[in-house]
Formats: structure tokens, C-alpha cells, sequence
């Protein structure tokens, strides 16, 4: 599948590799979920370190993506996994590359 420098606000179909400086997500949208793989990213500078973040290497409920841009920080939708009335952002680290992969 082709790499791309975006993915679409509005987007509903698909899977997607993002790599941050930090780590790599996987977006698929016909499950609706989102998976952080912390750690696995592509940086030369040392000065980013790894956050950690609930439910890391878990798939968590993805509502939707704001902005997923290369050269900036990706922001997703999310609800937590253990209760769906609880909203929040996931803002990464710049992206370096996005990947559609299914």
C-alpha cells in the first residue's frame, strides 16, 4: 500500500501505520480502535523521550482523527477503553511517515 503525507480529517475506512519520533500507532478504521506501540519511532534527536501512556500496546476505542500530517504532531480522538462516556485527545510527537496498510 502507498505511503501518504496525510490522512484525511473525516476519515472511515482502512488500516494506517503512523510513525511518530516516538513511537508508532495503528489507526483501523473498520474497527474503530488505536494501537500505540511506545518506543518504536524514528528520531535522531535524543532530547524526545518516550512517554508512557494508559493502555499502551492495547487497542483503545478511536472516535476520529483531527489532524494526522507529516512534519506534525498527530492529534486522534479517543475514548477511554474502560468507560466510553470518557473523551480525550492523543496528541503524538511529530509524525515522520504514514502508511495505509489495509
Amino acid at each position: 500500500m502507498p505511503r501518504t503525507s496525510v490522512i484525511p480529517a473525516g476519515t472511515r475506512e482502512g488500516v494506517w501505520t503512523v510513525v511518530t519520533h516516538t513511537s508508532t500507532y495503528v489507526l483501523d478504521f473498520e474497527e474503530m480502535t488505536l494501537l500505540r506501540a511506545p518506543g518504536v519511532g524514528r528520531h535522531s534527536d535524543e532530547h524526545w523521550e518516550v512517554s508512557e501512556l494508559r493502555r499502551d500496546s492495547e487497542d483503545i476505542p478511536l472516535l476520529g482523527v483531527k489532524e494526522c500530517t507529516v512534519g506534525r504532531p498527530a492529534q486522534f480522538w479517543v475514548a477511554a477503553a474502560d468507560d466510553p462516556d470518557v473523551r480525550t485527545w492523543r496528541i503524538t510527537t511529530p509524525v515522520v511517515e504514514i502508511e495505509r496498510i489495509g
